[in-house]
């Protein structure tokens, strides 16, 4: 039986990632006349790709600056990477900004293309592999094979495949786990097919769903029936963890629908517009990021203007974490430990990213000592602390309720938690 992972493409403009995918599936992931006019990605495209043991669904992603919310976007719930760089251009600001996110999203497994190497010299080819070691030291992709590729004469397309394979192998491991969960999945595009109706494409995130279940879209709790499901273009009666999927939805317009929102099994996520995170400020992030700042907010597929407040301090300096809270404009669904990604409003930069740590938060003024104390119990390796960390900040998916005293309290009276997957 195959083992379903999505590989997601990142790199600068013009440095073929869609032509690269194209030579490996047969596939051109630019479906949009502008796009086939430019000669440029604008939005996400997809294609399969069977390695034997393994099959890739592979998410293709813009590269342009203008087009990285469209990446964000598409990195949601990939298992592994394929960093592509120009041997002819190097390294570029977008080979840059993609990794960071790549970095921030918690991607562990991946693989480094040098494409156009029939349009430089071994001697430059060289050079430039050294550079993408310099920016990838430190990274998930420090280890990564480099592999030297042409789509013009297909150097290196088997030692890529072959690449590829083994990163799966390592990603395999990781995203396993994430099967056993309810069903979640983040959508990307939504339309209508005449005699059909509402249907949704989007990476599954976790667990599985099956034709005739019932959903519920969010945020908004509407309640929805899977119609018909396929996979890469293929009728099928299952959809699960690690494939792309689009679903025939009853109960539901088409115009109700936005890129942002979620299919979840019920009881699963509580929409909220205020999350309690950890948060990471990139070292190059060019000032502090400040108390009450707008910033762009992007979890999953969704894109939310909110309000930085750091907690314990007025301000975070770059290459510092630290607790906040986010106050968002309009309400999104998130789990424990989820990552995201914060982004300047203007102009947009790419500036910061952590994890979600209390999803359905209440509002913290001024927290004290003892408050942060209980925070940095929902980052504990032990799973126990952290699920009493958990019921104490009202984890969304566990429903709300009521707080339940001091954290501390709790555990020095011995209660007892009721065990919750927080992985």
């Amino acid at each position: 039986m195959k083992i379903d992972l999505i590989l997601g493409t990142a790199g600068h403009i013009d440095h073929g990632k869609t032509t690269l995918i194209r030579s490996l599936t047969g596939t051109d992931t630019d479906r949009l006349p502008e796009e086939k006019r430019r000669g440029i990605t604008i939005e996400l495209g997809f294609a399969e790709l069977d390695l034997g043991d393994y099959r890739l669904g592979i998410v293709d992603v813009p590269g342009h600056e203008r087009f990285v919310r469209q990446m964000l976007a598409g990195a949601t719930g990939i298992d592994l990477a394929l960093l592509v760089v120009a041997a002819d251009d190097s390294v570029k600001p977008q080979t840059r900004e993609h990794l960071d996110v790549l970095r921030l999203l918690d991607i562990q497994a991946g693989v480094i293309a040098l494409t156009k190497v029939d349009m430089a010299d071994s001697g430059w080819i060289d050079l430039v592999e050294d550079e993408v070691r310099e920016l990838v030291r430190g990274t998930f992709l420090e280890r990564a094979p480099i592999v030297r590729t042409s789509a013009v004469t297909g150097q290196g397309m088997d030692e890529l495949r072959g690449a590829l394979h083994a990163a799966a192998a390592a990603a395999h491991e990781r995203s396993a786990q994430r099967l056993k969960a309810p069903f979640r999945m983040a959508i990307d595009r939504s339309f209508t097919v005449a005699g059909h109706g509402t249907v949704v494409t989007g990476s599954v995130a976790t667990g599985s769903v099956q034709v005739g279940d019932s959903l519920l879209l969010e945020p908004g709790e509407i309640e929805v029936r899977v119609r018909g499901l396929h996979n890469h273009d293929r009728p099928v009666e299952r959809v699960q963890r690690g494939q792309r999927a689009a679903i025939n939805l009853a109960g539901v317009r088409h115009e109700q629908i936005v890129r942002g929102h979620e299919l979840a099994a019920r009881g699963h996520l509580q929409p909220s517009r205020l999350l309690t995170v950890y948060l990471d400020v990139l070292p190059e992030t060019p000032r502090p990021l400040k108390r009450r700042e707008r910033i762009r907010f992007h979890a999953g597929t969704a894109e939310v203007l909110a309000t930085l407040v750091p907690l314990g301090c007025d301000q975070l300096e770059p290459g510092k974490s630290g607790f906040a809270q986010l106050h968002l404009q309009s309400p999104v669904v998130t789990t424990w430990n989820q990552p995201f990604v914060l982004r300047t409003e203007s102009p947009v930069a790419t500036v910061a990213g952590g994890h979600v740590m209390v999803p359905a938060a209440r509002k913290l003024r001024r927290p004290n000592a003892e408050t942060l104390q209980d925070l940095a119990a929902l980052r504990a390796d032990e799973p126990t602390t952290r699920a009493a960390a958990a019921v104490y900040f009202r984890r969304a998916a566990l429903g709300p309720s009521q707080p339940i005293g001091s954290l501390g309290r709790c555990r020095r009276a011995g209660r007892r938690v009721a065990a919750v997957d927080l992985e």
